[in-house]
């Protein structure tokens, strides 16, 4: 089924005839071979064919936006201390630990020409985040969270950026679509077995469009079940590996 996104890019003044869709969206930036939410991670994303990098938002203990799937740096960094409870200047002093900005990551973009899928963790960095691209005039961006009130925040106090809901397995994505007034369904279905891909239905994928609404797939890493949600009618497709998505540099398809 082809889908035409052309009033979707119009709208909302994202970049048009790429001839690429659906975009690949490096998840974390190309977390699949650096360390995630990374300054390393996204530009590696764009060379290897990222269209759009997905980050994550935590807040600093004063006021600053950084991009990090957690508050907490142990998983990641190997260190037993929360952002939130650190100011950023004390965050960018940590031995060992590179949590950048979202205004660096987002000034990166812009050189890059890559779009940005922030996934909203911290209360309160949504407003925060759509203000900073607003002044920037920084259109290629979505703002999104499983949060369905922070994303509902954003839609009630007039945000002119698309916005996306985060849907779980065995979640109803048309309601939660309802209750955060989002324009993109993002099905986050990759442990649904070992063929989530049989779960995004035609009827599906024509109800969300008869709504007004695009949708966005998981993160993907399995080239089978890649091969398939590649052929269907999405805006975008998150994966810890750019590459499988995209050509090479020197050539090359990893799929086909």
């Amino acid at each position: 089924m082809f889908r035409d996104f052309s009033a979707f890019f119009e709208r909302y003044g994202w970049p048009s005839g790429t001839g690429r869709l659906p975009f690949c969206i490096g998840h974390r930036g190309a977390s699949g071979h650096m360390r995630e939410n990374t300054i390393e991670a996204f530009r590696l994303a764009s060379d290897l064919g990222a269209d759009m990098w997905e980050l994550d938002t935590q807040l600093t203990g004063d006021g600053i936006v950084v991009v990090s799937h957690d508050d907490h740096l142990l998983r990641v960094f190997g260190i037993d201390r929360h952002i939130s409870r650190m100011s950023a200047a004390e965050l960018a002093a940590l031995d060992g630990v590179n949590v950048p900005t979202f205004e660096a990551v987002a000034a990166l973009a812009c050189e890059l020409r890559a779009g940005l899928y922030i996934e909203l963790k911290a209360t309160g960095t949504g407003p925060l985040c759509w203000e900073h691209l607003r002044q920037r005039n920084q259109r290629f961006a979505c703002l999104g969270s499983f949060d369905t009130a922070q994303v509902r925040q954003l839609r009630d106090t007039g945000c002119d950026f698309p916005l996306s809901v985060l849907v779980r397995t065995g979640h109803d994505p048309h309601a939660l679509g309802d209750e955060a007034g989002a324009d993109i369904l993002h099905l986050c279905w990759e442990r649904a077995g070992e063929r989530p891909q049989d779960l995004v239905t035609p009827d599906l994928t024509e109800k969300a469009f008869d709504e007004g609404r695009e949708i966005v797939l998981w993160h993907e890493e399995r080239p089978a079940v890649l091969q398939d949600i590649m052929r269907l009618p999405v805006l975008g497709i998150c994966t810890d590996l750019p590459d499988l998505m995209r050509p090479l540099v020197g050539g090359e398809e990893r799929l086909g």
